[in-house]
């Protein structure tokens, strides 16, 4: 093979594996866009859950002086 093949067999490799490479990452958006409405419930749940727990730590501080174990 001289020079010339070898370039067009690397750029027709190039292409398939580019090809190949960005269905992958197409499948990968639509998933991750399918579950965007519960990744963003899920965040919100741990916001919320995080913001209850530093309530209830402060109200029991309040009631009591010395420093807890959380």
């Amino acid at each position: 093979m001289n020079r010339w093949v070898r370039l067009g067999v690397a750029i027709l490799l190039l292409a398939i594996l580019l090809r190949v490479g960005l269905a992958i990452f197409v499948v990968g958006l639509r998933v991750v866009l399918a579950l965007f409405p519960l990744l963003i419930l899920v965040g919100a749940g741990f916001v919320v859950y995080g913001l209850y727990r530093n309530w209830r730590r402060r109200a029991i501080e309040r009631s009591a002086p010395y420093e807890l174990d959380d």
